[in-house]
C-alpha cells in the first residue's frame, strides 16, 4: 500500500472571500493555511493532487478553487475549521500531465482544524496510490494499511455537563482513519493472528472538536494493536484493537466486532491480513472522560 500525504499548515496574514474578493484579517488574529499539491516519493517520482476544490468553514467561509500554484496559501481568521475536499479532482505523476493515476482518499472528509495565534497547525489529506516501484509516496514504508470507519457516539461519560468536553459529540457521526506506516504478524492460541503496526497516525472528521485534535496528536507515533480470530467455515472475526498513550492516559479502543468476515487462512489455519469490514463497539478514554459508540470499520493492508 501506498500512501501520499498532502499537508497543511498554519502560520499568519490577510484574506481571499468565496465570491473572488478579498478582506483584510487584523495580524493579532490571523493565520495561514498552506495547502502543498504534490508530494514526491523516495524514488524522486513528483505527483500533483488536480482539479481540486477546498470548501473551508469555520470563523470564515472560504472556497480555494485556483489551485495552479504547487501551495496554495489561504490566510485565516483564528478559530476552529473544518476542510473539504470537493469530488472532481485527480491525482497525475508531473512527469505525465494529463494522465490519471489512480488513488483512493482515505481520509475523512472534511477534516476539523483549529486556528491558533502564532501557532503552526498541521493538516493533511491521505491517499492510497500505486505502487511506484519500491518507493512509497509521502511516508517512507515497506507496507502499511489503515483501519477507518465512522463511530455513532452514543453515551459521554465526562463528570457533568461543564466539564464534559466529549458531551458535543453525543448522537453525533464521528468519521476516524487510523493510518500506519507498516505492520507485523503473529500468531496467538486460539487460531487468531495478532497484527502489531507501526507508528500511527489518527485523524477524526466529521464534527469539529478540539479535544479530538488534541487525541489525535496525542495518539501519533503510538502503536495499534488488534487481532483477527479464526471462526466457522472460513470466516473470520475482528478480535479487537486498540492504541494508546500511557504518558498522556488516552486510550482508543475497538471490541471485537460482531459480524464474522469471509476471509482467507494460512497452511495452518491462522488469518491472513487482508481487506475487511464489520462493526465494533467503540471507547475512547481521555484520563476519567471519554465516550462510547458503535462503528463500522473497514480495515486493507
Amino acid at each position: 500500500m501506498r500512501l501520499l500525504n498532502l499537508g497543511a499548515s498554519v502560520l499568519a496574514l490577510v484574506v481571499l472571500a468565496c465570491d473572488g474578493g478579498t478582506f483584510t484579517v487584523e495580524p493579532q488574529d490571523a493565520g495561514t493555511l498552506q495547502l502543498p499539491l504534490t508530494s514526491t516519493a523516495p524514488g524522486g517520482t513528483v505527483y500533483r493532487l488536480v482539479g481540486a476544490t477546498f470548501n473551508i468553514t469555520g470563523t470564515q467561509t472560504v472556497t480555494v478553487s485556483d489551485t495552479a500554484a504547487d501551495t496554495v496559501q489561504v490566510p485565516l481568521q483564528a478559530g476552529p475549521y473544518t476542510i473539504a475536499l470537493a469530488s472532481g479532482w485527480h491525482m497525475e505523476r508531473a512527469d505525465a500531465p494529463g494522465t490519471a493515476v489512480p488513488a483512493t482518499l482515505l481520509s475523512p472528509n472534511p477534516l476539523t482544524f483549529t486556528v491558533k495565534k502564532d501557532v503552526a497547525t498541521q493538516v493533511r489529506f491521505m491517499f492510497k496510490l500505486p505502487g511506484d516501484g519500491t518507493a512509497d509516496v509521502g511516508i517512507h514504508v515497506d507496507s502499511g494499511g489503515w483501519l477507518a470507519g465512522t463511530i455513532h457516539v452514543e453515551v459521554s461519560d465526562g463528570s457533568g455537563p461543564d466539564i464534559d468536553p466529549y458531551g458535543e459529540l453525543v448522537d453525533k457521526d464521528v468519521p476516524f482513519l487510523i493510518s500506519f506506516e507498516s505492520f507485523t504478524t503473529s500468531r496467538e492460541s486460539g487460531g487468531a493472528t495478532a497484527v502489531n503496526t507501526g507508528p500511527v497516525t489518527v485523524q477524526f472528521g466529521g464534527v469539529h472538536s478540539e479535544q479530538l485534535e488534541r487525541v489525535a496528536a496525542s495518539l501519533k507515533g503510538a502503536m495499534f494493536f488488534f487481532t483477527l480470530q479464526r471462526s466457522g467455515s472460513g470466516m473470520v472475526d475482528f478480535g479487537g484493537g486498540h492504541i494508546e498513550n500511557l504518558g498522556a492516559d488516552i486510550r482508543l479502543m475497538l471490541y471485537p466486532g460482531s459480524i464474522p468476515f469471509a476471509g482467507l487462512l494460512d497452511a495452518e489455519g491462522y488469518p491472513l491480513f487482508r481487506p475487511f469490514e464489520t462493526e465494533s463497539h467503540t471507547e475512547l478514554w481521555d484520563a476519567s472522560i471519554g465516550f462510547q459508540g458503535s462503528s463500522d470499520v473497514n480495515a486493507a493492508p
